[in-house]
């Protein structure tokens, strides 16, 4: 729960835009429900859910930062490839300029989603005819855009129409990011500079689960902040990532990296006051 200098936050998790279920209203809805002040959608590598999330947000009375996921790599092309992480955070008012739409990360969103597209039509095609007729009886190809079902409702949708596929796309769909080093290729450091770039703030997302730990310590030293408390994280650890945070005058976040695989559980912990007054601008 939230103590004295911290604020109720979640500002780490996923929608039926990304690899979650929910839809943005509903995303939101459950957090104001439980009293959360501030909240984010951070979706991987789009903005989709943000519009509809932040007038949501209005109506609830709860403060959403509009924010995004970014993937980048370590050791990309090698077989010590790991994914890192960042949590892009913009104030609110860049919805109303029209700015996210136009910023660096936002016309990459446009060309991820394109390619997530183009992704999975290729390897329907490449299907026999039965299997392809089970999972694409009403033509996915004349859905675009965000009616394109994205990572989380497209695998529902495997395992709805056609069980037997599921592993096999699973197996193959890690090539939509190891194989596409124009959107994926750049390094952590890139990408934070990208969001600095573009007028937000980076903050490093469950630093825990990479395996080259000297390698993500040179990242959280580059980094404006770090993700604390999160799903990712036991109890010990997350007391680790705040020690260190506060000793090196980083900013720290508590949120749930929620994906809506389980029942929701709020972070244990809020964010403090002074993290918040940044991301807000």
């Amino acid at each position: 729960m939230p103590s004295a200098g911290t604020i109720a936050t979640d500002l780490h998790g996923h929608t039926r835009y990304s690899d979650g279920r929910a839809t943005p209203e509903d995303y939101v809805r459950v957090r104001a429900a439980l009293g959360l002040e501030v909240i984010a959608v951070s979706d991987h590598d789009t903005f989709a859910a943000v519009p509809a999330a932040a007038a949501a947000a209005t109506q609830a009375g709860v403060t959403l930062l509009p924010a995004m996921e970014v993937t980048s790599f370590i050791h990309f092309g090698t077989a010590q490839a790991e994914q890192i992480h960042v949590l892009a955070y913009f104030p609110p008012g860049v919805l109303a300029s029209g700015a996210l739409g136009r910023s660096q990360l936002g016309e990459r969103a446009v060309r991820v989603t394109r390619r997530w597209r183009r992704f999975v039509l290729d390897w329907l095609a490449s299907l026999p005819m039965e299997e392809r007729y089970y999972l694409d009886p009403d033509g996915l190809a004349s859905l675009d855009g965000t009616e394109f079902p994205a990572l989380q409702r497209f695998l529902d949708h495997i395992m709805a129409c056609s069980p037997r596929s599921y592993q096999p796309f699973v197996r193959h769909h890690v090539a939509y990011w190891e194989a596409d080093a124009e959107l994926f290729g750049w390094q952590p450091e890139e990408a934070i500079e990208a969001i600095r770039a573009d007028g937000g703030v980076d903050v490093v997302a469950h630093p825990v689960r990479v395996r080259d730990k000297a390698r993500m310590q040179r990242v959280l030293d580059h980094a404006s902040g770090l993700e604390v408390y999160t799903s990712r994280h036991k109890a010990s650890i997350a007391a680790e990532f705040r020690a260190l945070a506060e000793a090196r005058g980083k900013l720290w976040t508590a949120s749930s990296d929620d994906h809506q695989h389980s029942a929701y559980v709020a972070p244990p912990a809020g964010t403090p006051r002074h993290t918040i007054e940044r991301l807000l601008g």
